[in-house]
């Protein structure tokens, strides 16, 4: 990804918009917080001309139910959707999104895949390019005489540290399974798989079952067993886990970059609240990037050609401009752009030099089956934090799950 200075943003904006004709207020359905003043700019600012846009914020946790009911309504006219082909699939098969008419040349590579349908088409627009690793609270790291582990030995000795003065060393909202499937297992893989091994688990050549895989589980529950994880991660969600870590009552957690962003909730609790990254210190020790979701049209809207607009600049460089400004993440531009904060040009640095390949939660994602590999890594990870199965029981469940419905490995990995 390439970094240049280029010309203000408002200024590139006036350049390449021109007045609408459509005095219309467009609704965009999102779970992110960290966009609304984003869209809040572009509206106050008349950036889309006449067009304005109404970010619309839905609780992570009940986005996909809540939005499955409000589309059905002409109300949404645009909305973000999760990344992978799994997730779009069901709104492919019920006519809400189309293949996509943007011109997405300037969208990174590498971000194609989150918009990328079961039938190979592209629907939508992807927003941006994230980092999953684990973030620490640099304060607590700081005043405890921590420094940052290299190896998972130096990690469980940081732990022992941690735990000794009273501080939750590793905190996990482990109720919020989109969070478990989707950061966790993926940051867990990245830094303890190699890259190798984790292609061959794409293409079914290596099984779940195999003990390079469980290890990444047995990590996990060795973490619980030792005393460093949070006592409540079973009943504490993605948001208190967030809370927890501002409040330097625990030190890291597993998430991705968002969560450290300008508008972060995290700065309410604490406004100079510092925050690093480092990888998941297993032999792979990288951190894992992919492209985030996408914005999509709602076909039944009512302000389609409006919607169509908004969509169209979301591809273009004067919103990545923009979202690097306002949302403070890298968006899923691949052209130049300007990035002044030094916390985004680390996260940008990691993710040119040390982070890993693909791993499977998008690779299964290309299939239609069920269970999804996301729901039986999420399910998975919560009966084993639960107590109810061991690390190679999940394994198994996971193995046996995706070989329910022949997913490419199925004839390999019995």
């Amino acid at each position: 990804m390439r970094f240049s200075t280029l010309l203000a943003s408002t200024a590139l904006c006036g350049a390449l918009m021109t007045s609408s004709a459509y005095a219309v207020t467009i609704n965009l359905y999102t779970w992110r917080e960290q966009e609304l003043p984003l869209w809040q700019y572009i509206s106050d600012n008349d950036v889309l001309g006449d067009i304005d846009v109404k970010a619309v914020q839905v609780q992570s946790d009940n986005y996909d139910s809540k939005i499955r009911i409000d589309l059905q309504s002409e109300g949404v006219d645009l909305f973000q959707g999760r990344a992978g082909a799994a997730w779009l699939a069901s709104f492919i098969d019920a006519g809400i999104i189309k293949p996509v008419t943007s011109d997405l040349s300037g969208i990174a590579p590498g971000a194609l895949d989150a918009a990328r349908g079961p039938d190979g088409q592209l629907y939508g627009v992807p927003f941006a390019i994230q980092m999953e690793s684990f973030i620490y609270n640099t304060k607590v790291f700081a005043d405890n005489g921590i420094a940052v582990p290299s190896t998972l030995d130096e990690l469980d000795a940081a732990s022992e540290k941690l735990k000794a003065a009273g501080i939750t060393p590793i905190n996990f909202g482990a109720r919020s399974g989109w969070w478990l499937n989707q950061v966790v297992g993926e940051s867990m893989t990245a830094g303890m798989v190699s890259d190798d091994f984790a292609a061959r688990l794409v293409t079914g050549e290596a099984c779940f079952t195999d003990p390079t895989f469980v290890a990444t589980l047995e990590t996990v529950k060795g973490w619980q067993d030792a005393g460093f994880l949070n006592s409540s991660a079973m009943a504490d969600d993605y948001g208190a886990m967030r809370t927890s870590l501002a409040l330097g009552e625990s030190a890291m957690m597993i998430d991705g970059v968002w969560s450290t962003g300008p508008a972060s909730p995290m700065y309410e609790i604490d406004p100079d609240l510092r925050m690093g990254f480092f990888p998941v210190p297993g032999q792979n020790g990288k951190v894992y990037a992919f492209g985030d979701g996408t914005y999509q049209v709602n076909a039944s809207s009512k302000n389609l050609e409006a919607a169509q607009k908004v969509l169209d600049f979301t591809a273009t460089r004067a919103f990545a401009e923009l979202f690097v400004q306002h949302v403070g993440e890298l968006p899923a531009y691949g052209g130049d752009y300007t990035v002044e904060d030094p916390r985004l040009k680390e996260v940008a640095n990691l993710i040119a030099t040390n982070s890993a390949a693909p791993t499977p939660f998008f690779a299964y994602a290309l299939n239609k089956g069920e269970p999804s590999y996301g729901t039986l890594v999420a399910e998975g990870y919560q009966a084993m934090l639960s107590g109810q199965i061991s690390p190679a029981d999940l394994a198994r469940k996971i193995q046996d799950g995706l070989n329910s419905w022949g997913y490419v490995g199925a004839a390999n990995c019995k």
